[in-house]
C-alpha cells in the first residue's frame, strides 16, 4: 500500500522543484550575460587592432581584421 505525502514533505518537494529552476535560470541568465561580455570585448579589440593597422598603413592587417570584425558582428 503506498503511503500518501504529508502536506509538509509536498511542500519540500515543491521548494526544492523551485529552487533548481531558479537556479538553472540563473545558471542561463549569467552565461547570456558573460557570452555578451566577452563578445563586447572581442569587438573592442578588433576596432583597436583595425585603428593600429590603420596608423601603421597595414592594409593586409587592416583587411584581415575588418573581416573579422564583420564575421564578429554578424553573429
Amino acid at each position: 500500500m503506498e503511503r500518501k505525502k504529508t502536506y509538509q514533505e509536498l511542500l519540500k518537494e515543491y521548494t526544492m522543484t523551485q529552487n533548481q529552476k531558479e537556479a538553472k535560470a540563473l545558471q542561463w541568465y549569467t552565461e547570456i550575460f558573460l557570452n555578451d561580455l566577452l563578445q563586447k570585448r572581442r569587438e573592442e579589440q578588433l576596432r583597436a587592432e583595425i585603428d593600429l593597422a590603420l596608423d601603421q598603413r597595414d592594409e593586409k592587417a587592416f583587411t584581415k581584421l575588418s573581416k573579422e570584425l564583420i564575421n564578429h558582428i554578424g553573429k
